[in-house]
């Protein structure tokens, strides 16, 4: 009896919280965010009859939700990709969770949406494409992860309200213009050794670069920026 009320109590939880409750392969509970109705997305799966190679993309979002969460499969189906523009202009929403499974963002994808404020990449993104993130101006936290390893021109550009950015330690590249007119962008922390020296990256910003005490490569300036050893301090 008291393991049917616990059981009820938990499930009563997460309908409220708008949690989905399962378990992975050690038996461990796990949560992710119910999804938004998929009436609300356009989408497409690929390689429908492969089960090793099948994947579902979202290549348009319907609707101008508050908060959305992407699905993590669609007919039983991995969502791995968001297609460009999909999110164009979605001028209300504020957050969006993205499922683990994602490993593409196309160009442009969340371009002018201007409410967004917080954006955690999931594990196995490596690019940050163009524009992906151009004139969202009310961003103000970005988590990159680990396995980023490009950014490419305008990605973040506009980000008004973005003031600090972590760029993991396996990036490479940041293409021209990438963080242009980020007016209240302060500090720039890279956590590897230098990428590629190009130009304008910060046009029109004046953040502060760190870098790792023990990274290499690096010269007295970064796209035209002084770059500085990261402190305990700093």
């Amino acid at each position: 009896m008291t393991k049917l009320i616990f059981f009820l109590l938990v499930s009563w939880i997460s309908i409220v919280h708008g949690f989905t409750q399962r378990t992975d392969a050690a038996g461990q509970l796990d949560s992710y965010p119910a999804p938004t109705p998929l009436a609300n997305f356009k989408w497409k799966i690929y390689n429908p009859l492969s089960e090793s190679s099948r994947f579902a993309i979202i290549t348009h979002f319907i609707s101008n939700n508050y908060s959305v969460v992407v699905p993590q499969e669609i007919q039983n189906i991995k969502v791995t990709k968001i297609n460009r523009n999909a999110f164009f202009q979605c001028g209300e929403m504020s957050q969006i969770v993205f499922p683990e499974t994602l490993n593409d963002i196309g160009s442009s994808a969340f371009n002018r949406c201007y409410q967004l404020r917080r954006i955690v990449i999931p594990n196995g993104v490596s690019i940050i494409r163009e524009s992906t993130f151009f004139k969202c101006s009310n961003l103000k936290e970005v988590i990159l992860p680990y396995t980023i390893n490009t950014i490419k021109e305008y990605a973040f550009s506009e980000c008004k309200n973005l003031t600090h950015i972590i760029i993991p330690k396996e990036l490479r590249e940041i293409e021209s213009y990438a963080f242009s007119k980020c007016e209240n962008l302060k500090t720039v922390k890279f956590l590897g050794d230098a990428p590629l020296n190009i130009s304008n990256v910060f046009k029109g910003s004046q953040p502060i670069l760190y870098r790792a005490k023990d990274s290499t490569g690096w010269e007295k300036l970064w796209s035209g920026r002084s770059v500085l050893v990261k402190s305990e301090k700093n």
